[in-house]
């Protein structure tokens, strides 16, 4: 009679359950923002575009006065040169075949992560079995931590991006429309045209490499009866909880949903950032003492104690037997019970790049100023609203005298 053991692996189902809820979670942001970006403007245009009125004789609608209301005649030139006003209806459908486009291209991304993870992971495993040598755990930790730092880097450009799209989301609509529409011809408009498929191909790929990696390790300890139940459920958790994130971050507006989703890739990429440092260090430290010293657990000798800034006995993230909700802290978060000096350093210094950054572009627009230097925007900023101040204090000056006069008239006569 087997065990529930022999069946189902909890290990597996942890290790999967992690990295697809990471990888999860960037394509669900993504995949919000579209559609926040795209649909939600083609929804706030409808309402307030309306067709002119046609009357019964076809004749165009009056004003108010009794004036028919014409429009300026158009050329045949012009009319050819830059076409028909689009309708609303074409603008939604516009937008939508955009949404479909950008849409396409980040599952694309993700599918091609996958593939390449599959292929590669399965090309290690072989070599593991075929060459008795496991040539992925002499550099395990250079891999790991390349990918991490190159994820940690796309995410930061891209949470910067997010912040700056809530004043100018008909702006890269635009952009990626023309990005769309000309880059088949165009070699300018390639970059644009598949820049959100990155994102997700490097994050998927780095997940399914680890996840992969990490499951024909485990494995070798497990029943392979245990193995693809706990595959199939860790994927199937892993999305469901990438599809609650989706659908959560889908209802919000679109100054709600950039600041959530702009705090959410922060925080992964601060925790990425910390692990690639972690990694590169780990390597050296293994390099020096051996790799067998990972073999020793939690135990004193497993860590560099001279880099330590703290050890705990628990909460190890790494550990496929304890690890459990510490290993997706660790995926989402970058905590590690062992945490060295260059990871925590990392880790703060992520944040202050990102405060220097964002406290640098509100400058740079005009929004603020810093110990009394001010930016030329700002100069421009405060001249327009010097400007707009005393356009309406004229005004009221005027309305003011114009009542004025029209009370002391009934007088005078």
């Amino acid at each position: 009679m087997s065990s529930a053991a022999d069946v189902f692996s909890v290990p597996i189902f942890l290790i999967i359950l992690r990295e697809t809820i990471e990888a999860g979670i960037i394509v669900s942001i993504l995949l919000s923002f579209v559609k926040q970006l795209i649909l939600g403007q083609a929804q706030e245009r409808l309402p307030t575009t309306a067709a002119p009125e046609v009357t019964n004789a076809g004749e165009p609608p009056t004003t108010r006065e009794g004036e028919q209301a014409q429009a300026p005649p158009r050329s045949p030139s012009s009319a050819g040169s830059h076409g028909p006003v689009a309708a609303p209806e074409e603008m939604a459908l516009s937008d939508k075949q955009l949404y479909r486009k950008l849409v396409w291209q980040i599952w694309l991304g993700t599918m091609i992560g996958f593939g390449i993870a599959i292929c590669i992971g399965a090309a290690f495993i072989a070599v593991f079995y075929t060459k008795l040598q496991d040539l992925w755990a002499k550099t395990e930790d250079v891999w790991e931590g390349s990918f991490a730092l190159i994820a940690a880097g796309l995410i930061f450009a891209m949470g910067i991006a997010f912040l700056k799209l809530e004043g100018s989301s008909a702006k890269w609509r635009v952009h990626l429309s023309h990005a769309f529409s000309k880059g088949d011809k165009d070699k300018s408009g390639r970059g644009s045209k598949y820049a959100l498929m990155i994102l997700p191909l490097i994050t998927v790929l780095r997940e399914g490499i680890e996840a992969i990696v990490f499951v024909g390790g485990v494995s070798l300890s497990e029943s392979a009866k245990a193995i693809p139940l706990a595959v199939v459920v860790g994927l199937l958790c892993g999305a469901l909880v990438a599809y609650f994130i989706y659908r959560g971050s889908a209802v919000l507006a679109i100054r709600y949903f950039l600041v959530v989703s702009t705090c959410v890739l922060f925080l992964v990429g601060a925790g990425l950032f910390s692990r690639a440092v972690g990694f590169f260090q780990s390597f050296i430290f293994n390099q020096g003492v051996g790799a067998d010293v990972e073999e020793l657990g939690d135990s004193p000798g497993s860590y560099n104690v001279k880099d330590a800034v703290w050890h705990l006995s628990y909460g190890n993230p790494f550990n496929t037997q304890t690890g459990g909700g510490w290993s997706i802290f660790n995926a989402i978060l970058g905590w590690n019970n062992t945490a060295t000096l260059g990871a925590v350093l990392a880790y703060a210094f992520f944040w202050i790049a990102v405060a220097v950054i964002l406290t640098y572009l509100k400058w740079k627009e005009g929004r603020t100023h810093l110990l009394g230097w001010k930016s030329k925007a700002y100069k421009k900023r405060q001249l327009r609203f010097k400007e707009r101040a005393q356009a309406a204090a004229a005004e009221t000056v005027s309305v003011r005298s114009d009542e004025k006069g029209s009370l002391e008239s009934p007088t005078q006569a």
